[in-house]
């Protein structure tokens, strides 16, 4: 989602570094030699088996120490990354151009690391307009497990990624509870329910990928990228020192935004639960149990591994609108740093990755496609 920045040790100001503007369109780290094309699958699609085989590399990399953070494990430094892309010095991933791009870089990193695991693994994706129900689906024991225990404080308690097999290691700096365990209560809290055919439509036939002022406060029908994204009557942008750049905005939270909040039951917003240790908080709005932000709704939100089948459909539905419309971007220049065409990407271009969304715009040049 998008409310809250962080790093371990660090503030969301100081999270990132100045990111370099040019780039070489190489693509070969997306596509290891010998390898075919990543087929992803819609989740309800897949069998026992396969289930069983991207539950496994997911708990895998859980484990496996990562390559590019040490003291990390791999998945938790893909949650490090997202959480920190909402950094004031560089908005890198949200309320801007690069939205899409940064996201499928993202992903298509991560479906490698999974494939170091299990080969035949690929990110399947979550169509919730069609699977949008509270329970079966993807909410099986044998995959992502359930909706949070109303006994248990909202925790998950079912499945592969329940509270005694799944501990969250990776938090928001403003984030006061650090609650170890995935936390969901769906469809509770803003009551925002999940996008529905018509409304995805209505996403896709906008004809603009995006617009100025490049950011939260551009209006949808103006701008693919923010109607997809979420955002809508938005005023201004600020920087919070410890939770990062968040947008104030007062109209709902559709599309890519209102499914984060669906699956987190969100009851608020991470801003408005005041800090424990704020000697004049009023004792109701302290973060409680009967207030409690779930998972989804952090910054660190791939902290909940429905997060990158989420994100596998979003992916989907921008390859769905270049159909319709062609491999169309904007800004090519004048916009934030990192969202123009030819802009190098945060953080990838610090580990050795130079990626530009000029670079991400064809699928299977990537390594992957969609069923």
């Amino acid at each position: 989602m998008a409310v809250a920045a962080g790093v371990a040790g660090g503030s969301a100001v100081r999270a990132q570094e100045a990111t370099p503007t040019t780039h070489h369109a190489d693509l070969s780290a997306f596509v290891p030699e010998g390898s075919t094309i990543s087929v992803r699958r819609n989740a309800t699609s897949l069998s026992p088996e396969e289930k069983a085989t991207y539950v496994h590399a997911v708990l895998a990399l859980k484990k496996k120490p990562s390559p590019y953070s040490p003291g990390l494990s791999v998945y938790d430094t893909f949650v490090a990354w997202h959480r920190d892309a909402f950094g004031c010095a560089t908005m890198a991933a949200h309320m801007g151009p690069a939205f899409l791009p940064w996201h499928r870089v993202l992903l298509r990193l991560f479906e490698l690391e999974l494939q170091k695991i299990e080969p035949t693994a690929t990110i399947p994706y979550w169509d919730w307009t069609v699977d949008n129900s509270t329970d079966g689906g993807i909410w099986t024991d044998d995959f992502m497990g359930g909706d949070g225990n109303p006994d248990e404080d909202w925790k998950v308690t079912s499945g592969p990624f329940n509270a005694d097999a799944w501990e969250i290691k990776i938090f928001d700096y403003g984030d006061q509870l650090r609650t170890p365990a995935i936390v969901r209560s769906f469809g509770q809290g803003f009551n925002t329910p999940l996008p529905t055919p018509e409304e995805v439509e209505a996403v896709l036939a906008v004809p603009t990928y995006d617009a100025e002022p490049w950011n939260s406060m551009v209006h949808p029908t103006q701008s693919f990228r923010n109607a997809l994204e979420g955002w809508r009557d938005c005023v201004d942008e600020v920087c919070d020192p410890d939770s990062g750049m968040g947008p104030i905005c007062a109209g709902p939270h559709p599309m890519h935004n209102g499914v984060h909040l669906w699956v987190a039951g969100e009851q608020m917003l991470t801003h408005q639960v005041a800090n424990p240790n704020d000697l004049d908080a009023e004792p109701e709005d302290l973060a409680t149990p009967t207030n409690l932000i779930g998972t989804m709704a952090f910054n660190s939100s791939p902290n909940d591994p429905v997060f990158f089948l989420h994100h596998a459909n979003i992916d989907r539905l921008w390859g769905l609108w270049m159909e319709r419309h062609g491999q169309s971007y904007a800004p090519e220049s004048g916009g934030p740093l990192g969202h123009n065409l030819n802009d190098l990407m945060w953080p990838y271009t610090h580990y050795g990755l130079d990626v530009s969304p000029a670079m991400t715009f064809d699928p299977e040049a990537m390594g992957f496609r969609y069923e």
